[in-house]
């Protein structure tokens, strides 16, 4: 058999994509584009409906709790197989770390500590988390398809300026508010056997270790993504598809 051709993506080199991960892989992306565009719009239709009230926020976590807490495990477990099989270019452990922190913080901290379902934080770290999404998942469709667009790109590369911080700040917030709950054994357990309540006095450390060690992290992270945008938007040729 002859050599096939490579394609360059994000700076490594993969073989081409096959028809059936190809379909795969822009029905994939387009669903999560559809998901994540849901989640924004029951936010927008939670601030139509509560706005002006300076409270706005306390009802935000219950409106879009739901989808949330369906589809990001979901996530992390595709995310991570489609980086650990080359089937996209990312590696496994930063795809791990940042899909299993969304998690955490649905999962984690926000259902399981109701105390901070009503703070504004929630807010801080879910609308980022939206914005980012709806136009990372349309721009991956149309990369996979081979679709040219500035306007995608641009926005994939240029958003995150803003959202990234915005976004690590309301998780961190978001973390910082629950520990004195946790500490006070005030989690919602429902569920979890009677014989398994008792480890979750643990749980306040955790939380302040994923919150000390998070805290650091984000900085070298943000740089990174810097760094990736100079490429993909910088002199003609080092775009990134």
């Amino acid at each position: 058999m002859g050599k096939r051709k490579t394609e360059q993506v994000s700076s490594r080199t993969r073989q081409p994509l096959g028809p059936v991960a190809r379909a795969w892989l822009v029905f994939y992306n387009a669903a999560h584009a559809v998901g994540w565009s849901y989640v924004l719009l029951l936010f927008l239709r939670h601030l139509l409906h509560t706005l002006p009230s300076p409270t706005w926020y306390e009802g935000v976590y219950g409106a879009v709790k739901d989808p949330l807490k369906a589809f990001l495990p979901l996530s992390l477990i595709f995310e991570v197989l489609h980086a650990a099989t080359g089937l996209v270019p990312s590696g496994v452990v930063p795809t791990a770390l940042q899909m299993s922190a969304r998690v955490f913080m649905v999962w984690g901290v926000a259902h399981l500590v109701p105390q901070i379902q009503t703070t504004a934080y929630i807010s801080l770290f879910v609308v980022p988390w939206c914005l980012a999404e709806v136009t990372r998942y349309p721009y991956y469709v149309t990369t996979v398809l081979g679709i040219k667009s500035q306007g995608l790109l641009w926005c994939r590369y240029s958003f995150f300026i803003v959202l990234y911080p915005m976004g690590a700040f309301g998780e961190v917030l978001t973390m910082y508010a629950a520990l004195s709950p946790i500490k006070e054994g005030a989690l919602n357990l429902a569920g979890i056997p009677s014989s398994l309540q008792g480890a979750f006095q643990y749980y306040y450390y955790l939380v302040l270790a994923f919150l000390l060690a998070w805290a650091p992290c984000w900085w070298p992270i943000y740089m990174h993504m810097f760094r990736q945008r100079k490429k993909a938007l910088g002199r003609p040729g080092t775009k990134e598809e």
